[in-house]
């Protein structure tokens, strides 16, 4: 049974964290100007509608990064079932903190297609894969904003440091995945007096799913390169609508500076994966990087409002997905009762 104290402590977080984001977000409008900001979106207009489709492309792009590491590689006709798993799981990793509650949801949601240990194993592999690209996209962005730009020490410091943090945690993936990630923790676990009764019975099903993983790196490495490759693109997915909004707000800025943005703000946001949905410090970044790099702030403000908005309209056909997979169930549950 859970300590009291600890779930107080939960709760209280699970409330004061989103509400200390707000406070922030509505201090840091009002502090700018809510009518500079609102020129700003004006600027953007009818454009809005346009970036929200222009995004499907990069969700799709991540969708086609997991579907190369699935093994055996499912039929074409199955791509629009994993878009739509893939949305729900992501749905899932932007309302929660950390970003990896959703990929459980994601293996769930797909065991009826390609079975459960299929579904982990290729998670795996394609977490494995987007870190990779995710890296090299950070890494040229924070290039192109050194070379480019005068950014502070303070600042270069701190986003040097995520592009190391970063590539520290794709190592050390890559150990745990070479050695077997799965069984070593099961058999770890198991020695606890416990849990041993528990976790004892699925050792062999965490052996099967190491060699699921060992089989796929040593004899899908074109594959593991593919699904890189579609994990790369999608992160420029965010790239392009940078590029875009800043075209509609500025005529002095260039695809330079949106690379720049683009990788000084993931960069700096993932000091704040704690907070769910990074409420109120995605903007607060958004708007201090435009801020750093010479930009108006109102340009920041209305920039980020223009991704959250985005970033929510996208969470809606997820959040469907997940709410029809749940109705669904409850039937097939009634039944087996």
């Amino acid at each position: 049974m859970r300590p009291p104290e600890r779930s107080r402590w939960k709760t209280a977080a699970r409330i004061g964290l989103p509400a200390l984001g707000l406070a922030l977000l509505i201090w840091l409008f009002a502090t700018v100007g809510w009518s500079a900001i609102r020129a700003n979106l004006a600027a953007i207009g009818l454009w809005f509608p346009a970036l929200v489709l222009l995004y499907f492309f990069a969700q799709a792009a991540f969708a086609l990064s997991w579907w190369e590491t699935i093994e055996p590689r499912p039929r074409a006709g199955l791509l629009a079932r994993v878009f739509a798993v893939y949305l729900a799981g992501d749905t899932v990793n932007y309302l929660l903190p950390a970003g990896i509650a959703g990929e459980p949801v994601k293996a769930h949601l797909l065991r009826d297609r390609v079975g459960l240990p299929a579904g982990i194993a290729s998670l795996t592999v394609h977490k494995h894969a987007d870190m990779l690209g995710q890296w090299l996209f950070v890494a040229c962005g924070l290039g192109v904003a050194l070379y480019r730009f005068e950014v502070p020490p303070a600042v270069a410091w701190t986003a040097g440091a995520g592009v190391g943090l970063l590539l520290l945690f794709f190592v050390a993936l890559t150990w745990a995945l070479a050695r077997g990630s799965f069984s070593p923790i099961v058999t770890k676990l198991s020695g606890i007096s416990f849990l041993e009764k528990h976790l004892a019975p699925h050792l062999v099903e965490a052996e099967q799913l190491d060699r699921r993983i060992h089989t796929f790196f040593s004899r899908h490495a074109g594959r593991y390169a593919a699904a890189v490759a579609w994990s790369l693109v999608g992160w420029c997915g965010g790239l392009v609508e940078t590029w875009i909004v800043l075209k509609l707000l500025s005529s002095r800025a260039d695809f330079a500076t949106a690379f720049a943005i683009e990788a000084l703000a993931m960069l700096l946001n993932t000091m704040f994966i704690w907070m769910p949905g990074r409420v109120g410090t995605a903007e607060g970044v958004r708007v201090g990087v435009f801020v750093l790099l010479g930009l108006p702030a109102a340009q920041g403000a209305a920039y980020s409002l223009v991704r959250r908005a985005r970033e929510l309209l996208w969470a809606v056909p997820g959040a469907t997905v997940l709410a029809s997979s749940q109705s669904s169930a409850e039937p097939a549950r009634e039944e087996a009762a």
